[in-house]
């Protein structure tokens, strides 16, 4: 990993025999979980991912995994020092059980709370999920040192709306974030977190910059999917998501508007059809596809923004997708310090 990137961590199954897999997972996870397999099939092959983020205060985990069983025992939280809260988004999947003797339920798209320190008993089908690691020092100083129980905890649809769509925008971005912006990061993440558990005047003031980060992302989502609709306008757009014409002038104004956003999208999308070789399509049908009335609009356009022409690309394949603002991203490296050391180490 580059020296001025946040931290990261990765694990997978796909390069073990399937006989290793669970064993390989099961041996990751067990900082946190005894796992066992929901059948006996785990043990001829596990499909498990994760990808983990220090973010300082914080760890942001994305973890994709098959079926299995999941406790935390009391004697486990009393023995391993991991005294953290675990805030967990289920984009795929869920699980049912019972956490500290209570029946507990979590579905898809559900913004779940876990106390480490307390016993659980679960089940979850195969799933995928976003887990935000909060120590439990700062999770009182956001709730204000409040006596609420948050184990085993479901977040109202609203707040899991909210707080879901923003750890999902911010697991995208963090790849490509320096570590200096970490600090900020974290504290931003633990703003929106208290505004969903505590909701006040402050606490809202605070997490707007967050709230209107995941509303930006929406927007952005909603053109990615309709790109190829000649009736896409910021007329439609307000339609579909229910924002007024101002709310959405001002997302953009940084983009240089929102038209200019939904052009530069199409030519990017247009840009990887003319380098994919599977491609055949002429270059007048991809403009046509994407909005472009004539081949002279698609190539001037084309040309402004990349500073070469559509041609070139075909010509040449590999020729790196560039930008005359001079934005782009180099891909980070993966550091492979151990997940279970930045749990222990959490804020100690």
């Amino acid at each position: 990993m580059g020296q001025h990137s946040i931290p990261a961590t990765a694990f997978c199954t796909d390069q073990l025999p399937g006989t290793e897999q669970f064993a390989a997972w099961r041996e990751r996870i067990g900082v946190i979980f005894n796992v066992a397999p929901a059948g006996p099939e785990a043990l001829q092959g596990f499909d498990a991912q994760a990808q983990a983020f220090h973010l300082g205060e914080l760890i942001l985990a994305r973890t994709r995994f098959d079926a299995q069983c999941f406790v935390r025992s009391q004697r486990q939280a009393r023995s391993d020092l991991i005294d953290h809260y675990l805030v967990q988004l289920y984009q795929r999947g869920g699980y049912v059980g019972e956490v500290d003797g209570q029946q507990v339920q979590v579905r898809a798209g559900d913004v779940a709370i876990l106390d480490l320190s307390r016993p659980l008993a679960t089940t979850a089908p195969a799933a995928q999920c976003l887990s935000l690691v909060v120590p439990r020092d700062v999770m009182e100083m956001l709730l204000n040192h409040a006596a609420v129980d948050l184990h085993g905890m479901v977040l109202h649809s609203s707040s899991a709306r909210l707080f879901g769509g923003y750890l999902a925008s911010l697991d995208q971005q963090l790849a490509g974030m320096e570590l200096s912006q970490a600090p900020r990061i974290a504290r931003a993440t633990c703003e929106l977190l208290a505004a969903c558990l505590l909701p006040s005047v402050d606490h809202l003031q605070r997490a707007q910059p967050q709230m209107q980060a995941v509303r930006l992302q929406q927007v952005r989502q909603y053109i990615d999917s309709q790109l190829g609709l000649p009736e896409l306008s910021p007329a439609q757009i307000c339609w579909a998501l229910h924002i007024s014409r101002s709310q959405l002038y001002r997302m953009f104004e940084a983009s240089g508007g929102v038209r200019k956003y939904i052009q530069t999208r199409r030519l990017m999308r247009i840009h990887a059809a003319l380098a994919d070789p599977e491609q055949h399509c002429s270059i007048m049908s991809l403009g046509e596809r994407y909005g472009f009335v004539s081949h002279a609009h698609l190539s001037r356009a084309f040309r402004e923004h990349f500073g070469y022409n559509p041609s070139d690309v075909r010509g040449q394949p590999q020729l790196p997708v560039r930008s005359r603002s001079g934005q782009g991203v180099e891909p980070s490296s993966v550091d492979r310090e151990g997940f279970d050391v930045w749990l222990r180490e959490l804020r100690n």
